[in-house]
């Protein structure tokens, strides 16, 4: 089954919002380095119905701009298809559903005189949980050029990735904690060994879910986001039928090196999906050193 996504979008508005980052050729020789050892990254599905289709037509590119080939192994291609899989997997991930980019096939760009640098690029999608190889994806991804940081536009198309089946697994994780006596909370994920506890592996894709919408939003062409850490997650309270949660997240930037700590509350039930309903990045040095392990489910 082939479904086609042609996503234009704005700057949704976050607090606090990450700058730019700058760099240089050492880091990006740094960054691909270290990418011929990062095992993949994330992605998934958006459907729009016919009039949202048709007030978000992509932009449409100049076929006299050349086209440029990139190494598919290095920081420019990985860059993009990153991006693409954090859009996508904010759209149509689910706590028993995170996808990765398993192997980038082709990539390429061009510059858009006074619009920015677009993307093209191809590549498989493996589904976290079960380490399936479960579709191939075609993207394109725009970097428009702008004075404050945006959004980049992404319009993608997969494969076969809508056979991925987990409504019964969500139905049951969601009623599972709505009967909980108390409220569910976690600390360190994964801990100090690397491990994450099998009750606690729902939450910890619900957290890489919010976070891909907070690494899409702050992409540009001097980052390459990655979640590696929830420092907490929290149940809230809730009056309507979204299970809500409040997390705090480490994301690591490979350019710069740097870690950058978010602040999230994620809404979320099985029909619904993701929402990410506030985020705003933590001032440097207010985070506590891991604490030991604390889960309650």
């Amino acid at each position: 089954m082939r479904g086609t996504l042609w996503i234009v979008l704005g700057l949704f508005p976050l607090v606090d919002g990450h700058p730019t980052l700058k760099t240089n050729q050492n880091s990006l020789e740094t960054a691909d380095a270290a990418l011929n050892h990062q095992s993949g990254s994330l992605n998934s599905v958006l459907h729009l119905d016919d009039t949202e289709k048709a007030a978000l037509e992509p932009t449409r590119v100049d076929p006299a701009f050349p086209m440029k080939e990139l190494n598919t192994s290095h920081y420019p291609a990985t860059r993009a298809a990153r991006v693409a899989q954090h859009y996508l997997n904010y759209h149509h991930g689910s706590p028993s559903k995170w996808f990765m980019v398993h192997d980038i096939k082709k990539a390429s760009s061009e510059d858009i005189p006074e619009v920015g640098t677009k993307y093209h690029v191809q590549f498989s999608v493996q589904e976290q949980a079960t380490k399936e190889i479960v579709g191939n994806c075609t993207a394109e991804i725009l970097f428009r050029q702008t004075e404050e940081q945006s959004a980049p536009e992404v319009n993608c198309t997969c494969d076969d990735l809508l056979k991925i089946e987990t409504s019964d697994a969500d139905h049951a994780l969601y009623h599972h904690i709505k009967h909980q006596p108390e409220p569910m909370t976690g600390m360190d994920i994964p801990d100090s060994q690397g491990n994450i506890p099998k009750e606690m592996e729902p939450f910890w894709y619900l957290g890489g879910i919010g976070a891909s919408f907070i690494m899409w939003q702050q992409s540009n062409e001097s980052t390459l986001y990655n979640m590696v850490h929830v420092h907490s997650v929290k149940q809230l309270n809730s009056e309507n039928d979204l299970l809500a949660f409040d997390y705090v997240v480490l994301l690591h930037d490979m350019v710069s090196q740097e870690i950058i700590h978010w602040h999230m509350q994620v809404a979320w039930n099985p029909t619904q999906g993701v929402k990410v309903t506030q985020c705003h990045l933590l001032p440097k040095g207010t985070m506590k050193q891991p604490s030991a392990e604390k889960h309650k489910i």
